[in-house]
């Protein structure tokens, strides 16, 4: 059971940024309408678990099952990294600031922040279409009693 666990990481990380990545940018943004600023003390353990499970994602990305027998493998994977620095850079700057002693984003750093924090959320999205473009347009990881339906190029079980 745990090497099963073990095999299929990426398959259960991989929905956690999803998650938390669109709750993270929606929890800012209605708090930003709401206060007309962004206290930067709010939230950020959405971001802090964000990060680490988009990073988790990356790791745990099985490019090998996929490597000839797919065409959304590179794009997939590119958008992936973008996605784990883009919100890892939005949460370093937000304890950067934090620590140098700034409460709140308002007006034009809050616009910015925003911009990025959607952005973040258009990317993790992307990234999660082409993953599910490979796994159920070309059944990469798929496997029918422990036979995998489309095997990686050159590889033998």
């Amino acid at each position: 059971m745990l090497n099963d666990i073990v095999n299929h990481a990426h398959p259960i990380f991989v929905h956690f940024p999803i998650v938390l990545i669109t709750l993270g940018m929606l929890y800012d943004l209605v708090v930003s309408i709401r206060r007309r600023a962004l206290p930067l003390k709010q939230g950020i353990w959405i971001w802090l678990a964000a990060v680490l499970s988009a990073w988790l994602s990356v790791a745990t990305g099985p490019e090998d099952d996929a490597r000839g027998n797919t065409s959304f493998l590179e794009l997939h994977s590119t958008l992936a990294d973008i996605t784990a620095w883009v919100v890892s850079i939005l949460v370093a700057a937000r304890l950067f600031m934090l620590f140098r002693g700034k409460t709140s984003l308002i007006r034009f750093s809050l616009v910015a922040y925003l911009a990025v924090a959607v952005a973040s959320c258009a990317l993790v999205l992307g990234t999660g279409y082409y993953g599910g473009k490979m796994v159920y347009d070309n059944g990469i990881g798929v496997k029918v009693e422990g036979t995998p339906v489309n095997p990686p190029k050159g590889h033998h079980d």
